[in-house]
């Protein structure tokens, strides 16, 4: 184990972590330690091969989380899967990449973010690419991050979708919703390649690792972090049942929504009450922590289909020796292929339903349990809810580093986001009454026949509703007395200390969370190198 000093301590090797890790020795003279709390199972072949991550839910890559008992969603503890590993939950995520719309990062800005509009931000998210389409004014090449359109053939049913919704919904076909508009239904673009997904693990951390400046630290779990004054000066780990410190000038914790904030207050950075309840002594007053935590959600349509990619037994079996031999077929793609952005409402000032459409079905009717997908032809609609109206906490139940916190998403506390969803649902309905779609679809299975007013609608989506799995917002980025970190992503009244992933972005942005943290991620790597 290291023991010399670190220029840089960076905790948690997830999507931040890890292009801070390749930034932050690029020059070959800053020192960094990166400290992850699982294992190096990133080349694993449920972890490349994209179709595959639901399999890695609750296993001993998940921390697995469950949220607290959800008093407006019929007292449901909803399951939240988080990636215990290198590459974090960009190790088992969907590998859509999304960047969210322009008009996010500008409020970022006007929120008293500086330095954070949508034309400071455009430059790292071209950075990063190394776009499949080439280089253009939103798009880079030469990146290490590999973004690419759907690879291989494409399904009959997605397409029919997708010309259905335009038509129903007025909206046009687009093919990048990442370029000029954000509006309309196409394809989704991925971080995907040659049917292997391209997480920042195998990205911007595997061309790191053979510098010599570089210390990677797996299966080992943040403690604390060593607080002295108003100064952070390294992190207390437990590797193998051993306590060791990690020395370092700065530390960059990078931990994500759930495991920032909890390293946080294990330290005795919060509130002073919430601290006092979990036994933790307080060493630095900071009651945003924890605080307004956002997420997204969707509502479930299921249809028995043809033109999908109907599940037998023998395809399961089928569908993984393609993948072994040749990269290819459903287990080398990303299941929401299609989807899009449109607005619930014309009055919208933004698109605010994202719809997911993938082609199989799920044992409705949520993943609150584990199940098995159900065999046969289905399609999967789901509108989403990206632009939340409720916000949650996190907090301590116990000072033992080991000890999950609680999670309070809080969902539909404001009644508005139930009736997003419910209005989503009936847009997700009238998209599968629309031709072409109709030839594809038979029977609904969920909600089903039965659900009929918008009562009915409201139940079911209260029995089905899921996370999207992008939680942010608990160390926000700002000022005021919740704010948790400032425009430089530095802690508010701590030195030595800064928060860089999800956990900072001061108002959840319109789309999936991934990109947008990894644009975190570079512009941090910027701001360090330029303090020194």
């Amino acid at each position: 184990m290291p023991r010399d000093m670190f220029d840089y301590v960076v905790v948690g090797a997830g999507s931040a972590g890890c292009v801070l890790a390749n930034r932050l020795t690029a020059d070959g003279k800053s020192k960094v330690a990166l400290i992850e709390a699982g294992p190096r199972k990133h080349h694993s072949f449920k972890v490349r091969a994209v179709g595959m991550y639901f399999q890695l839910w609750r296993t001993p890559l998940d921390w697995a989380f469950q949220t607290e008992p959800q008093r407006h969603v019929d007292n449901r503890k909803m399951f939240w899967p988080r990636g215990k590993v290198i590459g974090g939950t960009g190790s088992f995520n969907s590998v859509v990449y999304i960047r969210g719309h322009r008009a996010n990062y500008d409020e970022w800005r006007d929120l008293g973010n500086p330095g954070w509009g949508w034309s400071d931000v455009l430059p790292y998210f071209k950075r990063s690419q190394d776009c499949g389409r080439g280089a253009s004014e939103y798009h880079g090449t030469g990146g290490p991050l590999a973004v690419d359109d759907i690879e291989g053939v494409k399904v009959p049913a997605l397409d029919a979708w997708v010309k259905a919704a335009a038509a129903r919904c007025k909206v046009p076909i687009n093919d990048d919703f990442n370029g000029a508009e954000q509006e309309g239904v196409g394809y989704y673009q991925f971080n995907l390649r040659k049917g292997l997904r391209q997480s920042t693990a195998i990205a911007f951390l595997e061309p790191a690792l053979a510098r010599k400046n570089l210390t990677v630290i797996t299966d080992a779990l943040a403690t604390s972090l060593v607080v002295n004054g108003d100064r952070v000066s390294g992190v207390r780990i437990r590797v193998k049942g051993s306590e060791q410190t990690i020395e370092g000038r700065e530390v960059i914790v990078c931990g994500g929504a759930v495991g920032s904030p909890h390293l946080l207050m294990l330290s005795g950075i919060g509130a002073e009450h919430e601290l006092r309840e979990a036994k933790v002594q307080q060493k630095h007053d900071l009651p945003g922590v924890g605080k307004h935590l956002e997420d997204h959600l969707l509502a479930i349509t299921q249809y028995r289909a043809t033109g999908v990619n109907a599940l037998t037994h023998l395809r399961k079996l089928t569908w993984v020796l393609r993948y072994l031999l040749g990269k290819s077929g459903p287990v080398a793609q990303s299941p929401p292929q299609a989807g899009g952005f449109i607005k619930n409402h014309p009055d919208a000032k933004l698109p605010d339903n994202q719809f997911h459409v993938v082609p199989f079905g799920l044992a409705p009717p949520n993943s609150d349990e584990p199940s098995e997908p159900p065999l046969g032809g289905a399609m999967m609609n789901m509108p989403g809810l990206i632009y939340p109206k409720s916000h949650g906490t996190i907090w301590l139940k116990s000072g033992d580093p080991a000890a999950a916190p609680a999670i309070d998403p809080n969902y539909f506390s404001d009644p508005a986001d139930l009736e997003h969803l419910v209005d989503g649902v009936i847009l997700a309905r009238e998209i599968a009454a629309t031709a072409p779609l109709t030839q594809y679809l038979g029977d609904e299975i969920w909600p089903g026949p039965k659900v009929i007013t918008r009562d009915d609608i409201r139940a079911s989506v209260r029995t089905s509703v899921n996370t999207i799995f992008h939680p942010t917002g608990t160390c926000r980025m700002g000022t005021g007395a919740r704010a948790v970190v400032d425009p430089e992503l530095r802690v508010h009244g701590m030195r030595g200390l800064r928060v860089a992933d999800a956990s900072v972005m001061p108002r959840i942005i319109g789309g999936n969370t991934n990109a947008p943290t990894i644009m975190i991620a570079e512009k941090a790597a910027d701001l360090l190198l330029q303090a020194r």
